[in-house]
Formats: structure tokens, sequence, C-alpha cells
């Protein structure tokens, strides 16, 4: 059970770096010999490699578990150090908070808690419960979230390739938005007949990071809103608040699929 817990969360985070190295790869695509490389890249690169093919050998109970606990490590001391770079220090230096990344917080302490998981303690066997019909009520709900998600993620992509140009939104939005209607079309195909986490936890990282961007987006747009508000067409926020909408239905298919692959145990303790 603690590789599958460790294993999740492992592919979770990966999932949550995929837009980061989307983004790096797609300005390096379009900026050419003038992109400038930097260790940020090739950390991330790296960081999220490691962390979607460690995460599926875990699951499947392939991983050893020295190697697992460097890449955690390393993933949480380099979002700390991101944090510390770009949050703490200037609000300790200028006294104010400037914007928040939620994201970075909060993978930061899921990755602490992905490094608590692989030293758990097996837990005492249990007698499973007949729960056919329990189950698949949490499969009927991940699905239809799932599909509404589909149709969320497919009109954000159509509405940013219409080519009109944005503020705030580039072509890469849309490309975000194909990936993640890629995943929730898995979780429609099948969620219902064999929910698993290869699906459910790149789903709810992906989703993670379209509600972190809608958050960042919200604050940064109450920071400078009254300079930038005239710039902003009614498609630009129709996109900001769809990016809520994919975010939120995301992660609601993804629990709810993730619940369905639960079962009812009454636990023996020894």
């Amino acid at each position: 059970m603690k590789k599958q817990v460790s294993g999740f969360i492992m592919l979770f985070l990966g999932a949550t770096m995929l837009p980061n190295l989307g983004s790096f790869l797609y300005t390096w695509a379009q900026d050419g010999s003038e992109f400038k490389q930097s260790w940020i890249l090739w950390l991330t690169i790296i960081l999220t490699v490691f962390l979607v093919a460690f995460g599926v050998l875990r699951l499947v109970g392939k991983s050893i578990l020295i190697v697992d606990l460097v890449i955690l490590l390393g993933f949480a001391i380099f979002q700390g150090w991101m944090l510390w770079q770009n949050q703490l220090a200037p609000w300790i230096d200028s006294g104010k908070l400037d914007v928040l990344d939620y994201s970075r917080i909060v993978t930061f302490i899921v990755a602490l808690a992905g490094i608590a998981s692989l030293f758990a303690k097996k837990q005492g066997a249990a007698v499973v419960a007949n729960t056919e019909d329990w189950q698949k009520k949490w499969r009927w709900a991940g699905v239809f979230f799932a599909l509404l998600g589909l149709g969320t993620a497919i009109t954000l992509a159509v509405i940013v390739l219409s080519g009109k140009e944005f503020f705030l939104t580039t072509t890469f939005d849309a490309y975000l938005g194909i990936g993640i209607a890629f995943f929730f079309l898995l979780a429609v195909i099948f969620g219902f007949k064999c929910p698993n986490a290869f699906i459910t936890a790149p789903l709810l990282g992906l989703s993670f990071n379209f509600l972190t961007e809608y958050l960042w987006l919200d604050q940064i747009l109450r920071k400078i809103g009254t300079q930038i508000g005239s710039q902003l067409g009614q498609d630009e926020t129709t996109i900001v608040a769809l990016k809520l909408i994919i975010g939120t239905l995301g992660i609601f298919a993804s629990l709810f699929l993730i619940i369905a692959t639960q079962k009812k145990e009454i636990r023996i303790l020894k």
C-alpha cells in the first residue's frame, strides 16, 4: 500500500512539473538560438522525467527505495530553494509579501509527505467488504466530472487557437488545454471500468496546475488590474475563468475516481 501512495505522489508531482517543462521547451522552440538556457531548465527536465518514470516504477513495485528518496529530496530542496529565492527572501527584504506561488508551496509540502510515505509502517491485515455498488457511484461521479472537464478543456483550446491576440494568454495555453483534455478522455474511457493511478495522478497534477495558474493570474490582475484591465478582452477573461473551472473539475474527477478504487476494509491490527 505504501508503494501505491508514494508512487502516486511521485507521479502527481511529475505531472505538476510538465507544464513548466513544456513552457521551457515551447519558449526554446520559439526563440531558437536566442533562448538562454539555465540550470533551472535542466534540473526541471531531470526532475520531471525522474518523478514520472520512477513514480510509475514504484506503482508497479519495481523501484528502489534509496533512488525514490533521493528524487523526492531533490524535488523538495529545489522547490524550497525556489520558494526562498522568489517568496521568502524578497518578503524579508521589502517587508511586503508579493504574489504567492501556491503551486510551489503545496508541492513542497506534498514532497515532504511523499518522503514520509516511503517509511510508513505496514498496516495490519484487513477483511475487505463487498463494495461494488459503493464504488460504482463514485466511478459515475468521476466520469461525469471528467466529461465536463473534457468539454471545457476543448473549449479553452478552441478559444485560444481562434487567432486573436491576447495579453496574458499564448498558444501554449491551448496546448495545455489539449494535454489535459487527453487525460480527461482517458478518465472518461477507463474511469468506470478500471480507474487507476496511471490516469488519476497525472490528471490530478495537471488539474492542480490549472487551479494554481488561475490563482496566480487572479493575484496578478488584482495587483495591476487597473493598469492592464483595458487590454483584457472578453475572450481572455473567459480563458482565465475556464482555467478555474478545468482545475476544479479535474480535481473532483480525480478524487472521485481515486475513492472508487478503494475498498471498504475492516482492519485487524497485529
